[in-house]
């Protein structure tokens, strides 16, 4: 895989109501053409079929999202963003399943508004989940989509196994809640294509400066 730049972990901070609480960010920027290794659009929209409640019930979701090869067509590099919280620092919060829920959903903010943030007219935005633009998605009461230019899609969406990308990318394991096991951390992964060289320094200068 060509790493076209490499960016140590970030230490940042999120403020709470009992607390600040430290988490952490990581990007590399990889050639777009690259990931493509990750794809397999049938296997992951069957999953998403068999397993996911949005599954044909959302525009940014399957069988409707696109295949990540011809999403990322026409753009050379591909800047995916990590961010990782520790979960003994939610001691705060009792129940293991809430704790992974609003570690989860204070990550997924942050990545969104960064990245919507940074992301240029000739840019393309790779969300944590699905598309967030609308409280009801239009395709749940038969209308078309009310922001086709603006609508975000999944890693997994566009058929990529994250898993399998975080792991050769940041040599991370990616951890899941199971029941009466709580992991050690979470993350959430979204990313950024793009065709300028170095765009990490942007998002890096997003994230430092997101208020605590």
């Amino acid at each position: 895989m060509k790493l076209v730049t490499d960016l140590s972990e970030i230490s940042l901070i999120a403020k709470t109501p009992h607390g600040k609480i430290p988490y952490y960010g990581k990007i590399r920027t990889v050639s777009a053409d690259d990931i493509a290794m990750y794809c397999n659009k049938e296997k992951f929209d069957n999953l998403c079929r068999l397993g996911c409640p949005n599954y044909a019930k959302k525009w940014s979701c399957p069988p409707y999202s696109p295949i990540y090869n011809n999403f990322a067509d026409g753009f050379q590099n591909l800047c995916i963003v990590l961010l990782g919280l520790n979960l003994d620092e939610l001691e705060y919060i009792k129940q293991d399943y809430l704790k992974i829920k609003a570690a989860n959903s204070m990550l997924k903010s942050r990545v969104d508004k960064v990245l919507r943030s940074c992301m240029d007219v000739d840019e393309k935005y790779i969300s944590t989940g699905s598309c967030r633009l609308c409280r009801v998605c239009r395709k749940k009461t038969g209308e078309s989509c009310a922001h086709l230019t603006m609508r975000t899609f999944s890693f997994e969406a566009l058929g990529i196994n994250v898993s399998e990308m975080v792991k050769e990318v940041f040599e991370l394991d990616l951890l899941w809640y199971k029941r009466g096991v709580l992991p050690k951390y979470t993350c959430v992964v979204a990313g950024l294509l793009t065709n300028e060289c170095f765009p990490d320094q942007r998002l890096v200068s997003k994230l430092i400066k997101l208020p605590v």
